[in-house]
């Protein structure tokens, strides 16, 4: 059908945008925010740029290549903080929260990240950035390959642990009933655990993850 010039054809529809890699990519981001990486499927993502299924095999060879890319775009959307009067810690710990938030985006991403060995100009631009950072705080070039793949680690796990504690709305009744778990356990056997019993159910998601984190990035520089 011939189009009319302005974007709509003669019967006044709007063209189809031209099927493209980025399109399929933006199809599939769009789907995951929305319903998660397991609701997933090329079908899904096929309608939603409005083809057939067999039409993206020429741009992504399966689903599990098209979870790559996608995860790739997720850590090219972390935004990298440069360092500033605080130094370099500050600069890598806020880059880590930031990755954190960037697989956040993506319901069940993390979970991809673990079983992927990221190869993918995103990744790489995280980790260049990341090494350009402890090299600038004189870490040893074996320490902060070491912190680049435990940083990936931690950032995929905590991405998956918010998924879940977002997807259950027991969360709060949970933690109360560990509580009283700890508070009641036999104070002769477990006398800490007794003891310390708010103090291990306490501290929300913000505080761990500050917590993790600053162990990380000053467990870094410090060798044996």
């Amino acid at each position: 059908m011939a189009s009319t010039g302005d974007g709509r054809t003669r019967r006044g529809r709007s063209a189809k945008a031209p099927l493209s890699r980025q399109a399929i990519l933006d199809a599939a981001k769009e789907l995951v925010r929305d319903h998660g990486v397991d609701a997933l499927t090329l079908r899904q993502v096929a309608d939603r740029v409005e083809t057939g299924p067999a039409s993206l095999y020429a741009y992504f060879a399966n689903r599990d290549v098209l979870l790559e890319h996608l995860l790739d775009a997720a850590y090219g959307e972390v935004e990298l903080v440069e360092i500033a009067g605080d130094g370099w810690k500050k600069a890598l710990a806020a880059t880590i929260g930031n990755t954190i938030d960037a697989l956040g985006h993506y319901p069940g991403l993390g979970a991809v990240a673990l079983g992927t060995i990221p190869t993918l100009p995103g990744a790489l631009r995280l980790a260049e950035h990341e090494l350009t950072l402890m090299e600038a705080g004189g870490v040893p070039d074996d320490r902060a390959a070491l912190a680049v793949d435990l940083i990936a680690q931690f950032a995929a796990s905590t991405a998956i642990e918010r998924a879940v504690r977002h997807e259950d709305p027991r969360g709060a009744v949970q933690r109360g009933r560990v509580r009283a778990a700890y508070q009641e356990a036999d104070p002769d056997r477990f006398p800490r655990v007794t003891r310390s019993a708010a103090l291990l159910t306490g501290p929300g998601e913000d505080a761990r993850r500050a917590f993790a984190i600053d162990l990380i990035v000053n467990g870094i520089e410090h060798s044996d």
